[in-house]
């Protein structure tokens, strides 16, 4: 079977629409962001009532306290919160992202100077993404279009990479 002209199609598509959409993403960061408060609304509701069932299932087998409930519907509250008012908490997710950022960032640096300690040499990297993490998240707090632009970068290198793997996908077969 000739493979020198095979292309994997699945992957070139999804690649295309992977750039399709990280272009829409820069071009409009506010309803991206909508976009994306309305899927973490989803998302919290989701794990709340999911939450809430397990609790109810093995609250008994597990010796769940009531703090499992309580963050439960903390969940199920934050949930509705982002699916009914998306447009007025967009500018939350942002923050959230960062702080996050931030948090990681700060325990990268820590955990490089405790890396440098035990000669690992790798420890410099370590202590450069943690800066670069925790500049990240400060950027999202002050430019919260920032995160938009972030994603935009993150899946157009993405769909780039997909188009490239799909296009040269008679090469990986012929190896």
């Amino acid at each position: 079977m000739d493979t020198t002209k095979r292309h994997d199609w699945g992957l070139i598509v999804a690649g295309i629409l992977l750039v399709v959409c990280a272009f829409f993403f820069l071009v409009a960061p506010g309803l991206t962001l909508v976009t994306i408060t309305a899927i973490a609304g989803a998302a919290f509701l989701v794990s709340g009532v999911f939450d809430i069932i397990n609790y109810v299932r093995f609250h008994k087998v597990m010796n769940l306290s009531g703090w499992a409930i309580a963050y439960a519907v903390l969940d199920i509250v934050i949930g509705l919160m982002f699916l009914i008012h998306p447009l007025a908490l967009a500018g939350v997710i942002p923050w959230m992202i960062g702080a996050f950022f931030i948090i990681f960032g700060v325990f990268e640096i820590v955990g490089s100077f405790t890396v440098k300690k035990t000669g690992v040499p790798l420890w410099g990297w370590m202590l450069f993404s943690g800066i670069v993490s925790v500049l990240c998240g400060l950027t999202f707090f002050v430019w919260p279009a920032a995160l938009s632009i972030f994603l935009s970068v993150f899946i157009l290198m993405r769909g780039v990479s997909l188009v490239f793997y799909g296009w040269n996908a008679n090469k990986a077969m012929l190896a």
